[in-house]
């Protein structure tokens, strides 16, 4: 297997991983004016057509084939073609980078057609670039989401212990407090003596 394909395999592969993708594998694929697809867009041979006012907000990689990216159509990131033409309508706007991995291939850009970034034949620094990202999303990110989950469940369960350390606490100091506040009224009403009150409140006292 030659390097080409093998990038070209690793490259599918992440993005596959790393966002929502539609793919059609073999034939052709059309965008209908006005529509948005969100992610990424894969097919491996045939003609891929974006019309009038459409938009795709990830990445286009078309195996073989051709692109018509249509009048004030976009494209959200790159567009990849490892083999075939870009054909850019007026207004056409392409928010990434142009990769061309054939020689042969051209890219047919009308007045007013924009790249933003560059139009290259280089596909390793997108090949990396995509690949990072599948490591960070894949590797690095459930690790933090993990970390991020263990430290909200400690935080938890470390408010719902002292919730139930309180509150005992809280009944104990209330139901005290109840029986002295009645204790007293009991003297005030002549019902018990100053002395039995003394006694008794040194006995609810004591069991604190």
């Amino acid at each position: 297997m030659n390097r080409k394909i093998t990038v070209i395999i690793l490259v599918v592969i992440t993005l596959l991983l790393t966002s929502c993708i539609s793919a059609s594998f073999s034939g052709n694929y059309i965008l209908k004016a006005g529509k948005t697809l969100r992610g990424n867009l894969f097919v491996t041979s045939g003609t891929v057509t974006l019309e009038e006012n459409s938009r795709v907000t990830g990445t286009i990689m078309l195996t073989s084939g051709e692109l018509h990216i249509g009048k004030n159509a976009q494209v959200g990131g790159d567009v990849v073609l490892t083999s075939g033409d870009l054909f850019m309508a007026d207004g056409a706007v392409i928010h990434g980078n142009a990769i061309l991995s054939d020689s042969d291939g051209r890219v047919h850009q009308a007045l007013g057609a924009i790249v933003e970034g560059n139009t290259t034949s280089d596909i390793a620094p997108f090949a990396i670039s995509v690949l990072t990202k599948g490591v960070a999303l894949y590797c690095v990110l459930p690790i933090a989401v993990l970390v991020l989950l263990i430290l909200g469940l400690g935080t938890w369960l470390g408010r719902q212990s002292k919730k139930r350390v309180l509150a005992p606490a809280t009944t104990v100091k209330e139901e005290i407090q109840t029986k002295l506040q009645n204790l007293k009224k009991m003297m005030d009403e002549h019902l018990i003596t100053e002395t039995d009150y003394e006694a008794k409140k040194a006995d609810i006292l004591s069991k604190m």
